[in-house]
């Protein structure tokens, strides 16, 4: 039976090889259904190479080892990721390294484990498995080469195999060279991002917004790119605007890590005490926005789809809703190769991720969320904590309750977000109070006409 007859087969019928897994093919007789990094045409470089000293990733909290660690290992990342950093491979100088990986997985011990995870739909080893399939679809679409041409020189399969080893290649949005910096440093080195033109400040204002996220309004004598104040997607899957950097800062402080990303958004990509380049993409990976459940938690099955989507297959541990709430994608998969950008690359990188690692990708239907009857913002918990307005016209402290509408200080529904989320409602709670004596103007408070604030 042919290599090519296998593959064939296996993607029909959506099987996988263990990694590394080796078939018999006529002449010859170990041909690797998904190759090897080195038998891929090298990537095209940009900047000058890696630093011979710089300073290199660590963690000023030192944290024990994931259970990650224990699978998923240096030579299986250097070889899906030959040409990260622009070309140049993984190095420890630079945003993308195993060391870095290996370090923010750190922070969050459920990604790529079976830790928390109760689904009875896969096996322990399936389920962290399809976890980093997932993670490392998205970065392909988000920050991969995606270098089209490799399917008008390779077979198919072969292609395949190069063009999903081509993850964690860009490190700014737009890249390699990125229309948001200065064209005389166009992104080429990490600290290219320190300012930008005003396309790359994706600030968003709002009342709330402003109070908790403002933009930074600081400029530079840099005519080309005189901004500070820079939002624009920066890391593996590309964390982007003023609320998400400033969320993302609030979680490294509860973490022990202080800094101030609003001020210096750019230290996504140099900070490595931690590195922050890929644990900013997996806090976003990791972490729900009500009403987005976390996206690792729709891989693990850990959410609650409700009535409609559970009664058409859209529940448990699938991937396709994945796609909508990183870039609110349901275009579905392109039938040839690589088929366009968006939900469909992500749909067929998952599917050759998860054939690496000899882990299933599901049922077919589900790697899209096209057919999902109910999209996420239509579930009824988008909620977050408001003034509670049925007490606060009384002479008595002011309090917070759940409101059905969206906010920044948010109201985790036990019936629809992991344990570990619930806890935090009472904390989030009096953040809500301590904001609406702070600033009661942005909730349309006043003294004249709620009461409360007088107490």
């Amino acid at each position: 039976m042919s290599a090519q007859f296998v593959a064939f087969l296996l993607i029909a019928f959506n099987l996988s090889l263990p990694a590394n897994a080796f078939i018999s093919d006529g002449a010859n007789a170990s041909v690797g259904l998904f190759g090897n990094a080195s038998s891929c045409p090298k990537a095209a470089k940009f900047g000058k190479g890696p630093p011979k000293s710089c300073t290199i990733p660590s963690d000023p909290n030192n944290k024990p080892a994931s259970q990650l660690e224990s699978w998923f290992t240096r030579e299986m990342f250097e070889d899906l990721f030959p040409f990260a950093n622009l070309g140049w491979g993984p190095s420890s100088c630079w945003p993308y390294s195993y060391d870095a990986f290996k370090i923010a997985s750190r922070y969050f011990p459920e990604f790529g484990t079976s830790l928390n995870v109760n689904n009875t739909v896969y096996t322990a080893d399936e389920n962290k498995k399809r976890d980093l399939a997932a993670f490392f679809a998205h970065a392909i679409q988000e920050t991969g080469e995606n270098n089209n041409y490799l399917y008008t020189a390779l077979p198919d399969q072969e292609a395949s195999n190069c063009f999903y080893r081509g993850g964690f290649y860009n490190w700014f949005e737009g890249g390699p060279s990125s229309n948001f910096l200065n064209p005389e440093t166009p992104g080429h080195s990490p600290t290219d991002g320190n300012s930008c033109t005003s396309a790359g400040r994706y600030c968003s204002a709002s009342d709330q917004i402003t109070f908790f996220y403002p933009c930074s309004n600081s400029t530079i004598s840099n005519p080309a790119a005189p901004y500070k104040g820079c939002y624009f997607g920066r890391g593996g899957i590309q964390i982007s605007y003023n609320y998400n950097y400033g969320q993302f800062q609030d979680w490294l402080k509860s973490v022990n890590i202080t800094v101030d990303l609003l001020k210096e958004p750019n230290l996504v990509m140099t900070k490595m005490d931690p590195p922050l380049a890929i644990m900013a993409s997996l806090w976003f990976y990791m972490t729900p926005q009500p009403p987005k459940p976390a996206m690792h938690d729709i891989l693990m099955g850990n959410w609650n789809s409700g009535a409609q989507n559970s009664a058409a297959g859209y529940d448990g541990p699938i991937f396709g809703p994945t796609s909508l709430i990183i870039n609110n994608e349901c275009s579905g998969e392109d039938s040839k190769n690589p088929g366009g950008p968006g939900e469909s690359r992500r749909i067929k990188a998952f599917k050759w991720f998860n054939g690496y690692f000899g882990s299933p990708v599901g049922p077919e239907h589900t790697l899209s969320c096209g057919k999902m009857p109910v999209k996420l913002n239509a579930i009824p918990h988008y909620q977050s904590y408001q003034p509670d307005w049925s007490s606060s016209w009384k002479p008595e402290r002011c309090d917070c309750a759940p409101a059905s509408y969206g906010g920044l200080v948010y109201y985790f529904d036990p019936n629809y977000y992991p344990a570990s989320f619930v806890a935090q409602n009472d904390l989030n709670r009096k953040k809500c109070i301590e904001t609406v004596y702070a600033n009661p103007s942005m909730y349309f408070m006043d003294k004249k006409n709620s009461l409360c604030l007088n107490y």
